[in-house]
């Protein structure tokens, strides 16, 4: 049985595109040339369990180490003008006789606000974790789908965290960092 990561989530309105590296990790097209602020302010949600709560926690701090973006914890949740991330389970069985599982989904949600002089972007994510599998509830995965959040899409490479196959990467690739980069 092959055991995916995730799907994306999309949602959203026009954008501009950016030429990605053929070595870099794809790029949500919702999320490219928009100019989003690097500054994020997350939370979980009542129903996510400790240990989803735990392997959120240690995906944050795999972003934060790499200076490129900063995730907080709750502040400044309920004012505008701010990219915000929820952390959350969902239950959806597979089936016995399915030939892939999936341990989660993710993405990004663009809301743009123009006045006369400029368009402000805010990105509303979910990153989270199928509840119905135990093995959904690991660094790998949550790293994945947080990815996923930020405006990676999935890579080609065995070596990204956005490989949509469950292989146990935690650490991200430099394509991974490359695409973060031209996000942000």
């Amino acid at each position: 049985m092959t055991t995916l990561l995730s799907g994306d989530r999309p949602v959203m309105t026009q954008t501009h595109s950016l030429k990605v590296p053929k070595n870099a990790t794809p790029i949500v097209s919702i999320v490219q040339g928009v100019g989003l602020s690097k500054t994020y302010y997350y939370h979980f949600s009542k129903d996510l369990p400790a240990e989803g709560k735990q392997v959120f926690a240690d995906a944050v701090k795999v972003y934060n180490q790499t200076g490129i973006v900063h995730l907080v914890p709750n502040s400044g949740w309920h004012g505008a003008g701010h990219n915000r991330i929820t952390f959350s389970v969902y239950h959806k069985e597979m089936g016995k006789r399915a030939a892939t599982v999936e341990l989660g989904h993710g993405g990004p949600e663009i809301e743009q606000t123009s006045d006369t002089w400029e368009t402000d972007s805010e990105n509303h994510a979910v990153a989270s974790l199928n509840g119905d599998y135990n093995a959904a509830f690991s660094d790998a995965v949550a790293i994945h789908e947080l990815g996923h959040a930020l405006g990676l899409a999935h890579s080609k490479s065995c070596h990204s965290v956005m490989y949509p196959i469950a292989h146990g990467q935690t650490r991200l690739s430099r394509g991974d960092l490359t695409s973060l980069k031209l996000i942000y």
